[in-house]
């Protein structure tokens, strides 16, 4: 890539627009209902390991970190963690580290990182936080047909408006459909 990393967003929303149940809860990204669908982190159909053949660092939020630390498979390979977070962290591999400071800084630091593949950022707040601030590049979101009415919603709280337009959409097993925006700059 010779215009250098991109950053980058990737997640799974419920059609009502969330991306966590109550209680960070994300059981419903493998529900039973959607076995066909390959939601755990070996799927294919959704992409995410071809995408992750792109990465070279993640920023990712403490909670998201949280969450996923404790789900027993670490689906980031060796891939460079970055967990912005000002309290003391336990990696539950070598390759995730602490990161304090402005995100500015943190997504600096993991660009350095990338070298040239793009940054993953991953994490409801932290993904708020970056478009706010006009650091993302691209988003790829895999809507889910489900509702879930009530946990933590992908856009609320988001105070700057940001223009998208889309690049590619796809439908995949079990009535999803995976869209891709680049985050205009005009």
């Amino acid at each position: 890539m010779s215009q250098g990393s991109r950053v980058r967003v990737y997640l799974a929303c419920s059609l009502d627009g969330y991306i966590a149940g109550p209680d960070d809860d994300l059981a419903w990204l493998s529900d039973p209902s959607h076995a066909d669908d390959a939601l755990a982190p070996e799927a294919h159909a959704l992409g995410f390991a071809a995408f992750m053949q792109q990465v070279g660092a993640i920023v990712m939020g403490r909670t998201t970190y949280d969450v996923v630390a404790q789900m027993g498979h670490w689906v980031y390979g060796d891939t460079p963690v970055i967990v912005a977070s000002s309290r003391t962290l336990a990696p539950v591999v070598p390759t995730v580290t602490r990161g304090e400071g402005d995100l500015a800084g943190l997504i600096a630091r993991a660009k350095s990182l990338a070298e040239e593949r793009d940054v993953y950022l991953d994490g409801g707040t932290l993904v708020r936080q970056a478009l706010d601030a006009g650091l993302v590049d691209e988003l790829t979101i895999t809507w889910v047909p489900t509702l879930l009415t009530a946990g933590t919603r992908l856009f609320d709280g988001l105070r700057t408006p940001r223009a998208l337009r889309f690049v590619s959409h796809a439908s995949l097993g079990g009535g999803m459909v995976q869209v891709t925006a680049v985050v205009r700059g005009d």
